[in-house]
C-alpha cells in the first residue's frame, strides 16, 4: 500500500548511520507530516512547525525547540550557525514542516542552509533532517546544480552517488489505505467509499462511526461547515489564484476528456475559452491534481499520454458536485438538500465507482493480486494503441503478462468478453512471445455462468470480482 510503502522507505533511509536530508512531498491538500512522524517514531527527534512570523522569530522558535539538545548558551545569530550546530547534537532527527515558510521570510535561507548542511555532511554526524511539504518539487529544486542550496555543497558532494536531498513522494492513497483507516468498510462499500471520498486522509474523517459511504458523503456535502461542498475549489484557489481556466480543464478531464486532442477540442474553440491548454495542464500536474498516464509498452521517447485526476474524490466532485455548487450553498439540509441529494447526487454514485475502477484494478495488480495470481505486478498501467485498449495491463514478478478488461455494465459479464480480449491481445506487441499471457476480467456485477465455465477450462482466464479487489493484501 502506498502509505505503508512510504513509511517503510523512510524507515529504511533512517537506518543509515551518517547525515541524511530527505524532502518528503505530499500534494495539494495533503501534508505528509503524519507519515514522517510515523516513520521516525521512537527516534531522538525534534519536530518543528514554523510559526510563519519574521525571520528572527522563526529562527528563535527553532532554537527553543532544539534547546534541550543544543550546545549553545546564546542562540545562533543566523541559520548557517544554527544548522551547523546540529552536528554537535548527534544522533538527532529533525523534522521541519513546510520549510518554504522559512525561505519566504529570508531570501538567503536556502544558501545559509546549504552552507550549514555542507558542514554537517563533512562531520559525518548522524543528523537526519526531514523536510515535509505539501508542494511537490522542493527536492528537485534543491538538487538543481544552480540552486543556492547546492552551490555551497558542490565541494563536498561526490560526482556520483545520490543527490544531497533524497526525494520521497507521498501521492494519493489507494483503496487499501482507506480500508486500513476505515476497517468497517468492506467489499463494495470500500470501493464506493474510495471512489467518492478519495485517497486523501482529510476526507476520511467523514467515515467515523458505522455509517455507509453514501451517508459519509451526504454529511460532508449537506452539513454546514463540512469540507466537501467546496473543498476542491478552495484547494485550487490556494494553488493557482484565479481558477477559471484551471477549473475548465479539471471539469473537462473529470467528464471524459483524457488526452490532448480531446481537451483542445472541448476547450479551445469556444469564445472566451481557456486558450493554449499546455501551461495550465502543466501547472495542474505540478501541484499534483492531475496525473499523466503512459502506456506500459511506450517507447522511451514516446509521446502517447492520457490524463486523469489524481484523486478519485476530486474527479467525482468536478463531474457531479461542481455543477451543483450554487444549489448546495443555498439549500437547507432538511428540504432542498434532501431533494438535491436524492435526485441529483445519489444517482451519480455508481458512475463514480466505474470511473475509479481503472485505478482500483491497477492497485489490485500492484498490491493485492498475489494470493490469486501468485505474484504481484512489477510493471502496471494502461495499454493502448492501434486496435487495442486495455485500462489495466502489466507484467508480474513471475514474468507473466496481464491484460485486463473492466466490465462496467449492470448485468453480469458475458462470455463474449474472452473473444474480444483475444482480438485486442493479437493487435499488441506487448508480451508477444511470452508463454504466460493472462486474461483478467474485472466485474462488480458478477459473471455469466458460461464465462465461469470458460475460466475453469482455460488457465489463462481469471475472473476478479469486487470482493477480491477490496480484500486486504496478503
Amino acid at each position: 500500500m502506498l502509505f505503508y510503502e512510504t513509511i517503510e522507505r523512510l524507515r529504511s533511509l533512517s537506518a543509515q548511520p551518517g547525515p541524511l536530508l530527505a524532502s518528503v512531498e505530499g500534494r495539494l491538500g495533503h501534508s505528509p507530516l503524519s507519515v514522517v512522524l510515523q516513520a521516525t517514531e521512537g527516534e531522538r527527534r525534534v519536530v518543528f512547525v514554523p510559526p510563519t512570523l519574521t525571520d528572527r522569530d522563526n529562527r528563535m522558535a527553532l532554537a527553543v525547540r532544539l534547546a534541550p539538545h543544543a550546545p549553545w548558551s546564546v542562540p545562533p545569530g543566523d541559520w548557517r550557525e544554527l544548522f551547523t550546530a546540529l552536528a554537535e547534537m548527534a544522533p538527532l532527527t529533525l523534522v521541519i514542516d513546510e520549510p518554504g515558510a522559512l525561505a519566504a521570510a529570508n531570501r538567503a535561507f536556502w544558501q545559509e542552509f546549504g552552507q550549514a548542511w555542507a558542514a554537517v555532511r563533512q562531520s559525518g554526524a548522524r543528523i537526519h533532517l526531514f523536510l515535509s511539504s505539501q508542494s511537490p518539487g522542493l527536492g528537485e529544486r534543491l538538487n538543481a546544480p544552480d540552486s543556492p542550496f547546492w552551490r555551497p555543497l558542490a565541494r563536498v558532494q561526490a560526482t556520483t552517488g545520490p543527490p544531497p536531498a533524497r526525494v520521497v513522494s507521498l501521492g494519493v492513497g489507494t483503496h487499501y489505505d482507506l480500508g486500513a483507516a476505515v476497517p468497517h468498510w468492506k467489499g463494495l462499500d470500500l470501493l464506493l467509499g474510495w471512489s467518492i471520498l478519495g485517497g486523501l486522509p482529510r476526507t476520511w474523517e467523514l467515515a467515523s462511526g458505522r455509517g455507509s459511504p453514501a451517508a459519509a458523503l451526504r454529511r460532508g456535502l449537506l452539513r454546514r461547515g463540512q469540507p466537501l461542498a467546496d473543498g476542491p475549489m478552495a484547494l485550487l484557489q490556494r494553488a493557482v489564484g484565479k481558477v477559471n481556466r484551471y477549473a475548465a480543464i479539471l471539469r473537462a478531464v473529470a467528464t471524459g476528456a483524457d488526452d490532448w486532442q480531446q481537451l483542445s477540442r472541448r476547450l479551445a474553440p469556444a469564445p472566451g475559452g481557456v486558450g493554449p491548454v499546455g501551461p495550465y495542464l502543466a501547472k495542474l500536474r505540478d501541484v499534483g491534481v492531475i496525473s499523466a498516464d503512459r502506456p506500459v509498452d511506450v517507447a522511451p521517447r514516446g509521446r502517447r499520454t492520457r490524463y486523469h485526476l489524481s484523486d478519485p474524490h476530486e474527479a467525482f466532485w468536478w463531474s457531479a458536485i461542481h455543477p451543483l455548487r450554487t444549489e448546495l450553498s443555498m439549500a437547507t439540509p432538511e428540504t432542498q438538500g434532501r431533494r438535491i441529494w436524492s435526485r441529483r447526487i445519489l444517482p451519480t454514485l455508481p458512475g463514480a465507482v466505474r470511473s475509479a475502477l481503472p485505478m482500483i484494478c491497477r492497485s489490485y495488480l500492484r498490491y493485492g493480486c498475489e494470493p490469486v495470481l501468485g505474484a504481484r505486478a512489477r510493471t502496471v498501467g494502461p495499454l493502448w494503441g492501434s486496435g487495442y485498449d486495455f485500462p489495466v495491463a502489466g507484467t508480474l514478478s513471475s514474468g507473466a503478462i496481464c491484460y485486463g478488461h473492466i466490465h462496467a455494465g449492470p448485468a453480469p459479464a458475458p462470455a463474449s468478453i474472452i473473444e474480444d480480449l483475444d482480438r485486442r491481445i493479437r493487435a499488441t506487441r506487448y508480451g508477444y512471445g511470452r508463454q504466460a499471457r493472462l486474461r483478467l476480467i474485472f466485474s462488480l456485477t458478477g459473471f455469466e455462468r458460461a464465462l465461469q465455465r470458460s475460466a475453469v477450462r482455460d488457465a489463462r482466464v481469471w475472473l476478479i470480482g469486487g470482493e477480491e479487489m477490496a480484500a486486504p493484501p496478503g
